[in-house]
């Protein structure tokens, strides 16, 4: 019988504040902002159960993507999500004050959403207009940002972004952060106080 190989746990310490001592945010900033999970929630295990009629918790999402998770096709999942995203947003607290004082500042608000791929530039840009949305424009991911806020670490990390805060959610929580360049955020008070501090 070969033995068996075990493997030391990773450790992985997430960035403190540091990033705030090198941003200076009371000049106009180019901010890139995912929608949907940080912006806006929605109850996955409801949509999961309403849709494919599976019992599933908050926490046995496990990672961003949920063909993987549920172990099906990905044009099933954008089937589903055809269905949810022209509904009524239900805002995560604080994200829209939070977007409307910035906005107020001039910091330019660029959406980086995967709603363009079920909606349009188009419809997305109604839709961000009807719900009173605060932007300025829509990009796909390929300008340069000063800050960049997403709860998919993988599309954070593809972006040319000097700040990478990764929105907490069950889907993220085992992200090993390897490269050390995310910074995780857990609510849009934590964030919009932080960038306070910096330009009082």
């Amino acid at each position: 019988m070969s033995p068996v190989e075990v493997l030391p746990e990773m450790t992985i310490v997430w960035p403190s504040k540091w990033w705030l001592d090198s941003i200076v945010f009371n000049e106009p900033k180019r901010i890139c902002l995912d929608l949907d999970g940080c912006v806006v929630q929605y109850d996955f295990p409801k949509i999961v159960k309403d849709f494919f009629g599976v019992d599933l918790s908050s926490q046995a999402i496990f990672a961003y993507d949920l063909a993987d998770v549920l172990g099906v096709a990905p044009a099933l999942i954008n089937t589903m999500f055809k269905k949810q995203v022209y509904g009524e947003p239900n805002f995560t607290k604080g994200a829209i004050d939070v977007l409307k004082d910035w906005e107020s500042k001039g910091h330019e608000l660029i959406i980086y959403s995967n709603r363009v791929k079920y909606m349009g530039k188009s419809g997305l840009i109604g839709w961000l207009i009807g719900y009173e949305i605060p932007f300025t424009s829509i990009t796909d991911g390929s300008g340069t940002y000063d800050i960049h806020i997403d709860d998919s670490p993988g599309k954070l990390m593809a972006t040319d972004s000097k700040f990478k805060l990764l929105y907490s959610q069950p889907w993220n929580e085992k992200c090993l952060n390897v490269t050390g360049r995310l910074i995780r955020v857990n609510s849009w008070q934590e964030i919009n106080d932080d960038l306070n501090k910096v330009c009082a």
